[in-house]
C-alpha cells in the first residue's frame, strides 16, 4: 500500500545480494505486496515468543501518494487489527503536513477505533518544530497520544536532513506533556536523543534497526544497547521494525539477542521489553 518508489529505494540494498542469492523480485514489479498482515505478524510474534506488537504505519504521500488512500491505507491497519485485538496495537500513520486534513484523521481514528498513538516520518519534507505544524501538536497533546517519529538514516526521495531528534526539542517546550519515542535511538544522531532525555523526563527511544548490525557485527548492537540503558534505562523500548530485517536476521533471533545477551541487568529488560511502554498507553 506503500508508494513505489518508497518501496524500491528500500528494497534497493537488499537487490545487491542478488549475486549471492536468489531474490526473485522484479525491479519493476510492487514489493512487497499484500503477504503481509496481521496473521504473518502473529505467526511470527508466536515463534519469538512476543506477547504484543505496537504497529506503525507510515505516511510517505508527500512523496508519492500511497496506492489506496492515506485514510483507507489507516483504516485498513486498524481493522485488520480488530482479530487480535488484545495482541495487536495499531498507531495511526499520519504526515502532519496535510494539515486539516491530517487532523481530519487523527481525530477519527481516535473516535473510531480509539488509537493510542501516532507514527510520523519528518523524511518526507518537514521539521517537527517547524510553525506549520503546531496545530498538529497540539491535537496530539490535546488527545494525549503518544508520538513515534523516525530519526536517522533515509533513501531514496526522503531527506534524511529532517529526521535528527534535536527538532523535538521546541516541541517539547511547548508541549511538555507530549510523549515522544524517537525509533532507533535517533541513529547516527543518537546523542541528540540522549540530550533531550536529559533534559526531557518524556522523551524515550526504542531499538528498533539495530539488528541491522547482525549477525556480523553483534558487539555494536550490544554496545548500542549498553549505551542507550545507562542514560535512559526507564525509557528504552524494544522494536523490530518488523518485517524489514527478517531477511537478513529473523525477528525470533533478535529477541533472544535482546533477551540473553549481557548489556544489562535483568530488570532493566524487562522494562525495555514490554513495562515501559505499557506505562505510555
Amino acid at each position: 500500500m506503500l508508494p513505489n518508489s518508497i518501496l524500491r529505494a528500500y528494497l534497493e540494498p537488499l537487490l545487491e545480494l542478488d549475486g549471492l542469492i536468489d531474490m526473485s523480485v522484479d525491479r519493476e514489479q510492487d514489493w512487497p505486496m499484500s503477504e503481509v498482515d496481521a496473521e504473518m505478524l502473529i505467526s511470527s510474534m508466536d515463534v519469538a515468543g512476543v506477547d504484543k506488537s505496537v504497529i506503525l504505519p507510515l505516511d510517505f504521500g508527500r512523496i508519492e501518494e500511497p496506492r489506496v488512500g492515506i485514510e483507507m491505507y489507516n483504516e485498513w491497519v486498524f481493522e485488520s487489527c480488530l482479530t487480535y485485538e488484545d495482541r495487536l496495537i495499531p498507531f495511526i500513520g499520519i504526515d502532519p503536513m496535510r494539515g486539516e486534513r491530517a487532523l481530519d484523521i487523527v481525530e477519527k481514528m481516535v473516535k473510531k477505533f480509539d488509537a493510542k498513538g501516532v507514527k510520523i516520518y519528518p523524511g518526507t519534507g518537514f521539521r517537527p518544530d517547524d510553525d506549520s505544524v503546531r496545530e498538529f501538536w497540539q491535537l496530539i497533546d490535546g488527545l494525549n497520544l503518544v508520538v513515534v517519529s523516525h530519526a536517522g538514516a533515509s533513501w531514496g526521495p526522503l531527506d534524511e536532513n529532517f529526521n535528527h531528534p534535536i527538532y523535538f526539542w521546541n516541541v517539547l517546550e511547548r508541549f511538555p506533556s507530549i510523549k515522544i519515542i524517537i525509533a532507533h535511538l535517533g541513529g547516527k544522531w543518537r546523542f541528540e536523543t540522549y540530550e533531550m532525555a536529559k533534559e526531557f523526563k518524556n522523551v524515550y527511544a526504542d531499538c528498533s534497526a539495530l539488528q541491522g548490525w547482525l549477525p556480523s557485527q553483534s558487539e555494536v548492537a550490544i554496545s548500542r544497547l549498553k549505551e542507550a540503558a545507562s542514560i535512559m534505562p526507564d525509557r528504552l523500548i524494544f522494536g523490530s521494525d518488523w518485517p524489514l530485517f527478517d531477511m537478513s536476521y529473523p525477528y525470533s533471533q533478535w529477541v533472544r539477542f535482546v533477551i540473553e545477551k549481557g548489556w544489562a541487568s535483568e530488570e532493566i529488560k524487562e522494562r525495555v521489553l514490554g513495562k515501559t511502554f505499557a506505562s505510555l498507553i
